[in-house]
């Protein structure tokens, strides 16, 4: 009898904390033309923004499922939740990043300019000029990801770092503010295998100011 109460109270426990139902949706975006980018790379872009909300719900659908099941267990060389967790952070940062990069070039669509991110630009690069200097240089690493201008709220500093694929050496505790998205599909259909710094250059000389000081003034309060 006492076993028998005790598996209630643990189904009934269990039950109680399974994990809320989340979806994601993807946003619209209207988006003109940047540089030589033409629509259908942009449209062929926004349709894999797309593929990652799929593929971030299909992750949280997976992982909701392994709970009903009991989870996994702890001696199983498989390890579908570590795998599942690993592979949500990929396509999770998949969504955030493409947003963000995509919100930059939105017109129209941040309060006039405070200029809060030149201020911060010349005060941890000597200039503005150089920040985009930075970014440049640090756009010539090898391999798809993406260069991230982030924002240590605590210090106040700005940092220009490399983030492999979508998910690994994205710094702790610092906000994002610039992000410069260089995988292939970004570029290569309009520019050519070899028009990667006159991708950049068009992506610094088209990027909207006012959305880079609205997320310094909301990181600053």
């Amino acid at each position: 009898m006492a076993e028998a109460i005790r598996q209630i109270h643990v189904q009934t426990t269990s039950q109680q904390a399974s994990t809320p139902v989340r979806k994601y949706l993807p946003k619209v975006f209207e988006l003109e033309g940047l540089g030589k980018t033409s629509a259908a790379s942009m449209q062929a872009h926004l349709d894999l923004y797309q593929g990652y909300v799929v593929q971030t719900n299909a992750v949280l659908d997976s992982m909701a499922g392994l709970e009903k099941m009991g989870g996994e267990l702890v001696d199983d060389p498989a390890r579908p939740a570590e795998n599942l967790a690993r592979r949500l952070s990929f396509e999770l940062n998949g969504i955030t990043l493409h947003e963000l990069f995509f919100e930059q070039y939105l017109r129209g669509s941040a309060p006039a300019s405070s200029g809060s991110f030149e201020r911060a630009a010349c005060f941890n690069f000597g200039s503005f000029d150089k920040w985009q200097a930075s970014v440049r240089a640090v756009a010539k690493t090898r391999g798809a990801g993406w260069v991230v201008t982030v924002f240590d709220e605590q210090r106040s500093y700005l940092h220009n770092v490399w983030v492999a694929s979508h998910d690994l050496h994205v710094p702790v505790g610092h906000r994002p503010v610039f992000v410069l998205d260089l995988w292939e599909h970004a570029y290569l259909l309009d520019y050519g295998v070899k028009g990667r710094e006159e991708y950049v250059d068009a992506i610094l000389c088209e990027v909207c100011r006012e959305c880079l000081d609205a997320r310094i003034d909301k990181a600053t309060g």
